[in-house]
């Protein structure tokens, strides 16, 4: 967003760099990055030069914002911290706001949650004591945002909740609540979010192509019903056309068509399609899907197996890592089902992959149970069914364990802590702890020490 440069008193070294800050703002946005960084770097130097702090922080916070939308996070996570470190006192709202706005949406789709959290948390205090309608729904849109990424669904009502009250036709806030919607099953109320969320980008019909296919096709991904998908694959055609494609909107819009492509087992578009994505891994698209997981989607659709694994195991310890549980469940199911693929007429599943296969899902029912993700849940439940109908010449383990609760077993009785189980095993602490608690519970044991007694009696050490 361009904010004029309002500056005391008339100093042409001061207006060279406001214009060359404002310049720089244009550039980046048609898609000169380039440009608008030599224009804000000159800016800063300038600024640097005369010791003109509020210039500095302003040129930092425009460059922070142009970083964002050029898919360079950590360049505009370095930005939007040296501009507020700058702007400390400053009471301009923009100085304030703004480099918060650039540095929560870098860090979440860096995967880096807990660093994330303290800012959003600041841009909420904020704007409670004096924004505008706009500034209102941006913030709470990230807090929104954010307890998406970690299933937190009572908080992403309550924000969006709280956010749509001031701006009912936010396109950024309706996201989130759109995708919260049918992540639970609430499909109904889903559609009339996706209904608001249309309208409200309507207007702007360059957003609206670039937002929609992203959304529709991501929707199908959860529901399986392709509903909307010839209006989706039309608007990003649009968006195509019509814009460039190197900047944050068209990220939307190729993963919208990615998805497309993964729907519609379409192999030629797939690799395109991984060919674009591939400089953007161990990232998060927005709310919607992790880099990595579409990596693996497209690797599958394209035939190649090996390839799609690899990408599920970076999708899983990215999201793992980062804390976003939604997605890791979403990560397992898709691996899962690589692991499970028939096709390949000449890839055969072996034990040792039908066992992978079932600590994925088991692992995934365990966080979509607790987050009750509900079309996932019907997801795991069939492959389950499908699996179990399937003859194996596998012992069972003792108690009804499953695989992964073998594995978690092993590493309990190895002293791991839970916080390093779900290093070792790539999951979160919490889905680690929920392991335990069921294996002491089938095992019929108190405590750890009585657990690893058992694995060490039962052979599984």
């Amino acid at each position: 967003m361009l904010v004029p440069l309002l500056w005391s008193r008339p100093n042409p070294t001061r207006q060279g760099a406001s214009s060359l800050a404002t310049g720089g703002v244009l550039g980046g946005a048609e898609n000169d990055y380039e440009g608008a960084e030599q224009a804000l770097g000159r800016a800063i130097a300038i600024a640097r030069r005369e010791g003109d702090l509020p210039l500095e922080a302003q040129a930092l916070a425009d460059a922070a914002g142009v970083s964002g939308r050029h898919l360079h996070w950590q360049d505009s996570v370095d930005h939007g911290l040296r501009a507020i470190e700058l702007a400390i006192g400053d009471e301009s709202p923009f100085s304030a706001l703004a480099p918060r706005f650039s540095i929560v949406s870098s860090l979440l789709r860096m995967g880096e949650l807990d660093a994330a959290r303290p800012q959003a948390l600041v841009l909420r205090d904020m704007v409670e004591r004096r924004s505008t309608p706009r500034s209102f729904a941006f913030s709470f849109f990230y807090i929104a945002s954010l307890s998406l990424l970690e299933g937190d669904w009572k908080a992403v009502r309550e924000y969006s909740d709280r956010g749509l009250e001031v701006s009912p036709l936010s396109g950024p806030l309706l996201l989130p609540r759109v995708m919260l919607e049918y992540e639970t099953g609430e499909s109904a109320q889903g559609e009339v979010y996706l209904e608001r969320l249309l309208e409200a980008t309507r207007p702007f019909e360059y957003l609206a192509a670039a937002r929609m296919p992203m959304t529709i096709a991501a929707i199908a991904r959860i529901t399986g019903v392709p509903d909307r998908l010839e209006m989706a694959e039309a608007a990003a055609s649009a968006y195509f056309t019509e814009q460039a494609s190197s900047n944050n909107l068209a990220m939307w819009a190729k993963v919208g068509t990615a998805l497309l492509a993964v729907q519609k087992g379409d192999q030629s578009a797939a690799a395109e399609h991984y060919a674009y994505l591939q400089g953007q891994r161990g990232t998060m698209i927005t709310t919607v899907i992790s880099v990595d997981r579409l990596l693996g989607l497209l690797s599958q659709t394209m035939g190649n197996l090996d390839q799609a694994m690899a990408h599920f195991e970076d999708a899983l310890a990215f999201c793992g890592k980062a804390g976003y549980r939604p997605e890791l469940a979403w990560s397992c199911c898709d691996y899962a089902d690589a692991m499970l693929d028939p096709t390949e007429s000449s890839r055969q599943t072996t034990w040792e992959s039908r066992q992978k296969a079932i600590s994925l899902l088991d692992e995934s029912l365990t966080i979509s149970s607790e987050l009750g993700m509900r079309p996932l849940l019907e997801r795991i439940t069939e492959r389950q069914e499908r699996i179990q109908a399937q003859p194996s010449t596998a012992p069972a383990y003792p108690d009804g364990l499953t695989q992964r609760e073998v594995e978690v077993l092993r590493l309990v009785a190895a002293g791991k802590t839970d916080r390093e189980i779900g290093k070792e095993l790539s999951i979160s602490v919490s889905t680690a702890s929920t392991h335990v608690r069921n294996i002491l519970n089938k095992t019929n044991v108190a405590n750890r020490t009585e657990a690893a007694t058992f694995a060490a009696h039962q052979g599984l050490t």
